[in-house]
């Protein structure tokens, strides 16, 4: 799973303010790195993961331990978001998760938590996180709109394998509206 790499090809104005924010802008559009995600398994509906990466989506898009296990969903961050800030991101929820989603797993040997969750409701979960990064984190992460202009969401990319009906179902979950 990944982003086709995009461009920006506005020209920018003399205007060095309004340059700088176009800069930005275009950084943040042509960024393929930086992500929040949500992987799931195919066979257990009631079975979550989550996690972060600096890199592109399909280092996480796959796991040799569970050929079941995909990569879901990814939220892009902004393209200054730094590796400390996308850690204490992913500290934050899944403090927050462990709040309401209880059964996170532990890993069998450390004992230490892992990021995945199971017994979960998955779309109640996955809109919980979504809901949580856009009012905790919001400044981190880029945000897309919806073609009516009244309606955004935090930039999302949705497994390409996934059918429409079920991307648009997750999408109108979790939409925000101005």
């Amino acid at each position: 799973m990944r982003k086709p790499q995009q461009t920006f090809d506005l020209e920018f104005p003399d205007d060095y303010k309004l340059a700088s924010v176009l800069e930005r802008d275009r950084a943040d559009f042509e960024s393929t790195n930086i992500w929040f995600y949500v992987g799931a398994d195919y066979r257990d509906s009631r079975f979550a993961k989550v996690g972060i990466t600096m890199g592109d989506l399909r280092s996480r898009s796959y796991s040799t331990s569970n050929p079941n296990y995909y990569l879901f969903c990814g939220f892009q961050c902004k393209h200054d978001t730094t590796r400390a800030d996308l850690k204490n991101i992913e500290r934050d929820v899944l403090s927050y998760l462990d709040e309401y989603y209880p059964n996170r797993a532990p890993h069998r040997e450390s004992r230490r938590l892992s990021e995945c969750f199971y017994d979960i409701n998955f779309e109640a979960f996955f809109v919980d996180v979504h809901q949580y990064l856009h009012d905790k984190h919001y400044k981190h992460f880029q945000i897309m709109g919806f073609p009516d202009g009244e309606s955004y969401a935090l930039s999302w990319l949705f497994n390409s394998c996934l059918p429409s009906s079920v991307v648009n179902h997750f999408l109108n979950a979790i939409r925000q509206f101005s």
